[in-house]
């Protein structure tokens, strides 16, 4: 069954690269196990110098990293490989609303989906993409 709230975690998804890559199946897993959060304003959403044990989706409002916009899915360097997160993600002036995925779901999507790993790699890849995307 879907429920309202695995229908919006789709849609949130479905215009994130990405997430945009996915079929419609391999797009409902991932929704299936994605945590809706809310973050206030100022509040760190992924503290620096730990691994990540989840990659975090920007749904709503913004997030900052190091001052400056964070890009709005972050940070698969960490979570994926065991990198330590250069620094502090916190949610911006009007908080953030965020999709996480966790690490174990994120390994069965990359070992499931190749062309979500390469659009990792391509968002990495963009001009202007955070070092940490």
């Amino acid at each position: 069954m879907i429920t309202a709230q695995i229908a919006e975690s789709y849609l949130a998804l479905g215009r994130c690269a990405p997430f945009d890559r996915l079929t419609t199946a391999e797009l409902l897993l991932v929704a299936r196990h994605v945590h809706h959060r809310g973050h206030a304003p100022g509040e760190v959403i992924l503290p620096g110098g730990m691994v990540a044990e989840r990659l975090v989706v920007v749904t709503g409002g913004s997030a900052r990293l190091a001052g400056e916009p964070a890009p709005a899915v972050f940070d698969a360097p960490s979570a994926l490989f065991g990198l330590p997160v250069r620094c502090d993600y916190i949610a911006g002036p009007d908080g953030a609303q965020t999709l996480c995925l966790s690490k174990p779901h994120l390994f069965t999507i990359a070992r499931e989906c190749p062309d979500f790993i390469v659009g990792l790699a391509a968002l990495r890849a963009e001009p202007g993409a955070a070092a940490s995307a």
